[in-house]
This record gives C-alpha cells, structure tokens and sequence, in this order.
C-alpha cells in the first residue's frame, strides 16, 4: 500500500497500486478493534456491490476476509465526493445535477437487487470527479439504518443537499436553482417519507431531467476552487443570468442579526426595463450596516446597490480571515416607499446571507422577523416575500468568498425591491 488517506469512520482507507495491471486502487478495510460481526457487517454491502455493475455504482475489485480482518479493493475514482463540494462552497449545476441524481438512484436500486443495504448513505458517500459520473461509493460503514426504504431516503436527503447547499428540508431544490422543476421537489420528498423506493425515485428524477425547463445556467467547474476565485474577482461584469431562490417566508433563519440603525441615503427610483421585461422596482433608500463592527462599511459605495446599474458596487472592507472569525455579520438596510412581493440580489457568488424584516430599525436582534436565508449563486438570486406594506429590510451577510488576494469580501451589484 502506498498512501494513507485517512479514515471514513471506522475504516481505513488506502490509496495504493495494482502493479499487475498498473492502476491505482482504494484499499478499504476494518480498524483494528472490529470485531467478527463488524467483519460480517462490512463485507456482507461490498460483496453486494461488487456483483452490482452499473456506471453509478464504484466497482468493487475484490473482498475478502483474512487473519480475523476484511479488506475491499476498488477503483480509484479520484475520491472527490459531493460532500467535499459542499465543503468547498460548491452546489451541483443543474446541467449535471438531474442526470447524476437520477443515475445514482438507479445505482442504488441495482444495488438493492443484489440484496445489499448500504447502510450509511450521506453527501460523502457520492463520489463525483472529473473522469466518471457519479457514483455511489462509501460500502462497509457502519449502518445507521438497516432497510432499502431507508437507503432510499438517505439517498434523497443527500441529493437534495447536493443541489441546495443545505440540509434543512425547508429549502427545495426548486427554490434554490433555475431549471430544477418541482417534480424534483415531489420525488425527493416522497423517497425521504419512504413512499418511493430507489427504481421510482430514479424513474421519476429522469422524467424531469427530460422535461425540465432551458436554462443557461454555467456547467459546473471541474476545478472549482480556481473559478471561484476567478468569478469572485470578476463579479462586477457578471450578467443576470443563473438561479434564483423562493424562501418561505416561514422558513427557518440560518443566521440571524443583530441590526443597528443607520442613516438612509437620498431615493433613487431606477426606470423599469420595458425591452428586458423586468419589473419595474420599488424606490428604496439604502444604507450600509456595521452592528458588529465601527458602525461603517463603504458607505460612500452603498447608493450603487439601488441605482438601477449592474456596473456598479457596494463592496465589503477586506477581511482578513472568514467573517466569523471577526463578527457576525455585515450587511445593508433597505427601506421602500410602498409594498414589495420579492427581492432580487446580484452579487458576489458565494456569499450567505439572511432576510430580516422590522417595522422600525432598532438593536435588538430579536425584534427582526426572521425571513430566509441562502446563499448567492452566479447571477441574479429571486426571492419571494410575504408583503408588507411599509417597514425596513435587511440583507444580512453572515459568510464571505474568498477573494483571488486572500482576503474575504463580498460585491453586492444590485438590491431591486419588487412589487
């Protein structure tokens, strides 16, 4: 065996090279304190898998049980799994999320036809890389359940976190990303209730990836650490094309504020685009807002954010190190002169957020009506909001890209309050 690549809860995990076929493997196999039936338990899902051949299920080479111990041989795929994505502040695309996640489901229900239970299905468990399509990998953990209606739902769970960038079962796909259409939505929820095992889920996922609407959403980068940082630093020409997000007004708040008042600057009602078709937009002031920090936040830039002009900016100042290593958040204060329905944010893909609302401006954070959060994506983010008719809002920003100079900031383009 050549490297150790850590451990994936009890089992050790090895990257070596089959030198008769000149390959390199992932060796996987039981810690040294698994006892004879957590031998039985590991091998019983890799043999499984190693009769299931599907292009979304990892091959598995060889198992065997030797010297009270078990080992797995199986392809080495490049081991980058959806998990890691997530980490990484990466969503799947839609161009490549409905092929996969129907893909992967088939997978499973091959799988299952081979009298495997997988067990431990979580975003980890999907390995997604460069060469290969999606695959479902991760066979011999630990079981947290022990039934194919249960792989199932772990699966939906797991390709819905895929696609939203969270695990609150609040957020829709559909909410979250242009393109995804609400049978997405449906097939997800019923496998997560259990009313749809994998073959149903995998048949449904592939009907709306046939039907699902255009989009002209970015493939997903294959490196995506390096365009992240290229779209960071170039998100003042970014266009208006890309995602949008419908937040429950009653959906959870990830990341609450803690407001303080400021000044609001002079109006500025930017002219609705009658050749584009965008709506015309509640005249608003804006104001930038520090709770946390000196009270000030270029707020000679803030008016650019309500000045109808995509060109334009509101920048954050340059962190050093992640915005929750300083404070808690940062933000900008929109008050509108008549009821608004939705919100639409152009910024700095990336960035988190949260929407509060307060009939006034004040300091206490709990004063705010929790509204949503998400976090913005390239283009153009739409949300939808419970009217009110007067009042202030609040975009709060509670997590900040890295920048291509190794600080962390934000640009936010454009606010534009609808009616």
């Amino acid at each position: 065996m050549d490297v150790r690549l850590g451990a994936d809860g009890d089992i050790e995990e090895w990257l070596a090279t089959d030198e008769q076929l000149e390959r390199p493997v992932l060796i996987r196999f039981p810690g040294p304190d698994a006892d004879a039936d957590r031998i039985a338990q590991f091998l019983a899902p890799v043999r499984a898998a190693a009769a299931t051949s599907h292009p979304h299920v990892q091959t598995i080479y060889m198992a065997e049980e030797i010297g009270g111990s078990a080992f797995a041989v199986a392809e080495w795929d490049g081991a980058v799994t959806i998990g890691d994505r997530l980490r990484a502040g990466e969503t799947l695309p839609v161009s490549e999320y409905l092929p996969n996640a129907s893909g992967v489901a088939a997978g499973l229900a091959a799988f299952h036809e081979n009298r495997g239970i997988h067990g431990a299905i979580d975003p980890s468990a999907i390995h997604f890389s460069a060469a290969h399509p999606a695959r479902l990998a991760g066979f011999g953990r630990r079981p947290v359940t022990t039934t194919a209606t249960g792989d199932t739902a772990a699966l939906a769970a797991a390709l819905r976190t895929a696609i939203t960038g969270t695990s609150n079962p609040a957020v829709r796909p559909s909410h979250v990303a242009e393109g995804i259409p609400s049978s997405v939505d449906d097939a997800l929820t019923a496998a997560e209730r259990g009313t749809l095992d994998a073959a149903g889920l995998a048949d449904a996922l592939s009907v709306s990836s046939l039907h699902r609407e255009p989009t002209n959403d970015g493939r997903w980068s294959l490196k995506p650490l390096v365009i992240f940082l290229i779209v960071a630093a170039a998100v003042v020409i970014l266009s208006v094309v890309g995602f949008s997000i419908d937040v429950d007004p009653d959906s959870p708040f990830l990341y609450p504020a803690s407001p303080s008042e400021q000044e609001s600057d002079t109006p500025i009602a930017p002219a609705a685009d009658t050749e584009s078709g965008e709506q015309p937009v509640v005249p608003s002031t804006a104001s930038s807002y520090d709770p946390f920090g000196d009270g000030v936040e270029n707020d000679e830039l803030v008016s650019a954010v309500v000045d109808g002009d995509r060109f334009s900016a509101w920048e954050t100042e340059p962190y050093p190190g992640p915005l929750g290593d300083t404070k808690a958040g940062v933000g900008i204060v929109l008050e509108a002169v008549n009821p608004i329905g939705a919100i639409e944010i152009t910024g700095t893909p990336g960035t988190r957020f949260a929407i509060a609302w307060n009939l006034t401006l004040t300091d206490d954070p709990d004063s705010w009506e929790q509204i949503g959060a998400g976090q913005l994506l390239t283009g153009t983010t739409h949300l939808d909001v419970a009217r009110r008719e007067s009042g202030f809002w609040l975009l709060w920003l509670t997590s900040l890209p890295l920048r291509a100079d190794g600080s962390y900031g934000t640009s936010i383009a454009e606010i534009r309050l609808l009616p």
